[in-house]
């Protein structure tokens, strides 16, 4: 026994170790007697500190004891320093440099022993500790992982302004060495109230894609983009001084907002384009305001690079009726063109154009005394414009009469009768000009009680000498007054006129003061219970966590180790999650809520978000024996197909993979010409949904090919390849009209006229017709030229509406494909309408007049004798025009009744009033010959007018008849 105890002995001796290190490495094994925690409290970028913690510092058998720490990246060890620790405190806090980068690693080693002369290799280890650097949420190793994400954000500020925008969806992270990407893609609503004071406006989309995407050089932010685009309504309410309403909704399509930040400069561009209606309503007293209208066009454009406008585009195309009533008094204005256009490019305004013009009616009445005057009025003429700032339209027409207890006139004429220089009140010269205001009251006739009212005759003419710059102040310099007897008087207006500079769109930000930014800055790979870390790195947010207490995930299947944490921002607002502490991914995010509360100078904003680990596609965490190989499901077209000749699709593999692992997706598109195409499922390039196993591409066939072909796909997973194959079918294209000449560009009905198209097919084209059998042609084939033009020549038939008019063409390939269109495609592929041609409208033809006596054709109208009865005769004329007949008239002169010689009188084809049969095309008249009327030859003017509301030509209107005291046949 003994013997053995010597041989240990000599055994230890010969190592160089002592009994009192043997007995500490045993205790190794043992709990460390202290912890080394993170302390970066203040955040790292202001103090780089830890915390060493003894459990109990009275039982270490130690008596002196310092703590030594190195700075190191992957090859050099960049700083080294110690230091003592007192052992009578169970806590110590040591700062460091503050000058660290990811990936580097701080290593602390707590070492005891007897004294500090106690040789090293004697020392012991008490605790120990290595921190690698990583960014919150990024892990320093390569990786690929998605997540599912939600957030909203609720921004309110002053006079009911608010934002709020929500969004689900999918994101998706990969780290590629120093370079980190991160998307984000799904769907939400956005709502937006602004005002002014002055407008109240309402914006409310439905978000059928929102898209932020980020790129990440180690620590620096190269390009944050933030893509909305979606559909929905804008509210626009102004409210006047009298509390009038006047509202603008605008159903909004083709909207988008996209913000980006590029090498720290920030750029914002955003597009609402809708139509809608506009409606005013408004009382005051016994006034009242109606505005109804509809909004044909509006457009918003808008695009700013670091808070500087570069392009500014408002568009506002309506038209309207305002009716405005006070008391019995009425005014009406029909405005046919409602016009807004202002458009900005760097600082300039290249485009402006204001315009107002209608027209309408009037009518007030007013009583005094019993006595009561009406006044009837047009206003035939309302025209108010302006183009680049300057007024280049001031017309405004009212004509009326009056009539009651006071007959007379009313009007008033205001337009702009001349431009040039004029002098104001100091001398200075000005541009202007000069709008003149007529009005007239003139009274032909009062009766006796008309003379209780307070009216008499005015005449006023008046010149206003006005800057045309409508942006500036105090625009008059010189009012002229013309007195009815020629003497004219002049005022010039002080301190007129005052330039002002354009007022600039606003470059404030649609988005408010919304900015998608989360917590960043240092944070150890590894984190512990206990870790007490700043985040302040990040543009707005700053994030105090503490470690609480480990746990575990489940994913794919396995169990991944986490740190629970707890977070409190210094703005206001809380965070809770959990954090991966082992393997590669250490320091990634497996699920956090957040809420920020934020006040801000014009209100508060609340941001709310939740977020979970999904899947991790690199490193893989499933073993190759666990593995499960992915398989193809189908192979489609996200529009539904795919043609030749320039068609544009996505192409979409829909892939089966119960593991989640799937790295790539390949599918050879070689039998048309596209080679081997990479597909995506992280929203890139038309893909809807991240990692929703539907990999999509973008893809543009030129060829000619099309058919049913098979395709091969290549899935992989990292552990293993699938490779299948599915059918897709491509569309043959049909040939596309690319231009169309006619002549001549006008004709009649019955007119031939020349036909010349170009149409392009890479396959050839077969034949081009032109079918006009619905409107009473034929089929018109035409003929191949030499120069590949198509031509015919083609008679106008008589179904065709007059005015503007196309043919529409059939085209046919070689190959079978038909189409029919009376569209050009563009070379860019865009479609426009082809040209026109105008067929004159000739109005109804008049033929075949006769006179009916009872049932029978008589070649005179028969006068009765005096002190005869009047005799009943029938006039009938055969009417046509291929539009329809909307209505036949005849001015019968004498033979109408009394006093209504000049009228216009109807005459039917329903079988009434003389007409035999209803429908034939005769259409007839009944007329009295009376013992008074005068024989001999007369003219009649008939006329006919078809639903186009053309009339019978003025020379083709005429027809004589003879009246005679005995008939002609006898």
């Amino acid at each position: 026994m003994r013997r053995s105890i010597a041989l240990l002995m000599v055994g230890i001796l010969a190592m160089g170790l002592s009994p009192q290190t043997l007995l500490a490495a045993e205790d190794a094994s043992t709990e460390d007697p202290c912890t080394v925690f993170v302390d970066w409290s203040n955040g790292i970028s202001f103090q780089h500190a830890y915390r060493v913690v003894f459990d109990d510092s009275a039982s270490l058998n130690v008596q002196w004891a310092e703590i030594e720490w190195s700075h190191e990246n992957s090859t050099t060890v960049l700083h080294h320093d110690n230091s003592t620790i007192d052992l009578n405190l169970s806590e110590h806090r040591i700062v460091l440099p503050t000058e660290v980068n990811l990936s580097e690693t701080i290593v602390i080693e707590v070492i005891g022993a007897e004294s500090n002369l106690t040789p090293l290799e004697q020392r012991t280890t008490l605790c120990s500790r290595t921190v690698e650097f990583t960014y919150w949420n990024q892990p320093t190793a390569d990786h690929e992982i998605t997540r599912a994400t939600s957030w909203s954000l609720d921004q309110s500020g002053g006079a009911g302004e608010e934002y709020y925008l929500d969004f689900i969806g999918q994101g998706w992270q990969q780290r590629d060495g120093n370079l980190l990407t991160s998307n984000e893609l799904g769907s939400g609503n956005v709502t937006i109230i602004t005002d002014d004071g002055e407008t109240r406006t309402e914006t409310e989309l439905e978000l059928s894609r929102v898209w932020l995407n980020e790129t990440m050089t180690g620590t620096l932010l190269d390009e944050q983009t933030f893509e909305m685009y979606g559909n929905g309504s804008t509210t626009f309410v102004i409210v006047d001084d009298t509390g009038a309403d006047t509202v603008a909704h605008i159903d909004v399509r083709d909207s988008y907002i996209v913000r980006t930040i590029a090498n720290g400069i920030p750029s914002e561009t955003v597009r609402i384009e809708g139509s809608g209606d506009l409606s005013s309503n408004g009382t005051n007293d016994d006034e009242s305001i109606n505005i109804t209208g509809e909004v044909a066009v509006f457009l918003f454009e808008l695009e700013t690079v670091d808070g500087q406008v570069v392009d500014s585009t408002y568009r506002l195309e309506a038209f309207a009726e305002m009716l405005l009533i006070d008391g019995n008094d009425r005014f009406q204005i029909d405005l046919d063109e409602f016009i807004l256009v202002e458009r900005w490019e760097n600082g300039e305004q290249v485009e402006q154009l204001s315009r107002i013009k209608g027209d309408g009616s009037f009518d007030f009445a007013e009583s005094e005394d019993g006595a009561t005057i009406v006044v009837n009025g047009t206003v035939p003429v309302f025209w108010l414009e302006s183009q680049n700032g300057l007024t280049t339209v001031n017309t405004i027409h009212m004509d009326g009469d009056i009539s009651g207890d006071i007959d007379g006139r009313i009007g008033l004429i205001i337009e702009i009768e001349e431009q040039g220089p004029q002098q104001n009140a100091t001398g200075e010269t000005f541009d202007v000009n000069v709008i003149r205001s007529e009005s007239w009251l003139n009274i032909t006739q009062v009766t006796g009680i008309g003379s209780n009212l307070d009216i008499e005759a005015e005449h006023n003419l008046t010149f206003d000498y006005q800057v045309p710059e409508e942006h500036w102040k105090n625009r008059t310099v010189r009012y002229r007054y013309v007195e009815d007897g020629g003497q004219v008087n002049d005022e010039y207006p002080e301190r007129s006129p005052i330039p002002q500079d354009l007022p600039k769109p606003s470059n404030d930000s649609i988005l408010g003061s919304v900015n998608i930014s989360r917590e960043l800055g240092y944070a150890p790979t590894t984190l512990i219970p206990g870790d007490i870390l700043t985040l302040d790195a990040g543009d707005t947010l700053v994030l105090h966590v503490e470690a609480m207490s480990v746990s575990t995930v489940n994913l794919d299947g396995h169990t991944l180790p986490v740190t629970i944490w707890n977070g409190t921002f210094e703005e206001g607002g809380h965070a809770t999650g959990s954090i991966i502490n082992e393997g590669i991914l250490a320091g990634l995010i497996a699920d956090v809520t957040r809420q920020v509360d934020i006040e801000l100078d014009e209100g508060n904003l609340t941001f709310t978000e939740t977020q979970a680990l999904e899947r991790i596609l690199a490193p893989s965490i499933v073993t190759e024996a666990e593995n499960t190989p992915p398989t193809l499901e189908e192979i489609r077209f996200q529009e539904g197909s795919l043609s030749s000749e320039g068609g544009e699709a996505h192409i979409e593999v829909v892939v089966s993979d119960p593991d989640w692992n799937v790295k790539s997706v390949l599918v050879d598109l070689s039998p048309i010409g596209l080679g081997t195409v990479e597909l995506n499922d992280v929203g890139s390039d038309g893909d809807d949904i991240v990692h929703d196993d539907i990999w999509t591409a973008h893809i543009q066939h030129l060829g000619i090919e099309h058919g049913e072909f098979e395709l091969n796909v290549t899935i992989s997973d990292g552990w293993s390849i699938t490779i299948d194959k599915d059918t897709v079918t491509i569309d043959n294209l049909a040939p596309r009209l690319k231009n169309v000449n006619y002549e001549p560009q006008v004709v009649r009905r019955g007119d031939t006229i020349g036909v010349i198209i170009e149409a392009e097919d890479l396959h050839g084209i077969t034949s081009a017709s032109i079918d006009l059998q619905s409107t009473g042609g034929g089929v018109n084939n035409l003929e191949q030229g030499t120069d590949g033009g198509w031509s015919g020549s083609i008679v106008v038939p008589p179904g065709m509406s007059p005015g503007l008019n196309r043919f529409t063409f059939t085209l046919v390939d070689n190959e079978g494909a038909i189409r029919v269109t009376d569209f050009i495609t563009g070379s860019t592929g865009s479609i426009e309408a082809a040209p026109q041609f105008t067929i004159l409208n000739e109005g109804p033809v008049l033929s075949d007049l006769v006179i009916l006596r009872g049932t029978e054709p008589v070649e005179v109208l028969l006068v009765p004798d005096i002190g005869e009865d009047s005799i009943e005769h029938t006039i009938s004329i055969h009417v046509t025009d291929p539009d329809g007949i909307s209505t036949v008239q005849a001015r019968l002169g004498t033979l109408a009744a009394i006093g209504e010689g000049d009228d216009w009188t109807r005459l039917v084809d329903d079988g009434t009033n003389g007409d035999s049969v209803a429908g034939d095309g005769n259409y007839s008249v009944t007329v009295m010959t009376r013992s008074t009327m005068p024989t001999g030859t007369m003219d009649i003017e008939i006329r006919g007018i078809d639903n186009f509301l053309e009339p019978t030509p003025g020379d083709q209107r005429s027809f004589s008849i003879t009246l005679s005291e005995t008939d002609s046949e006898d």
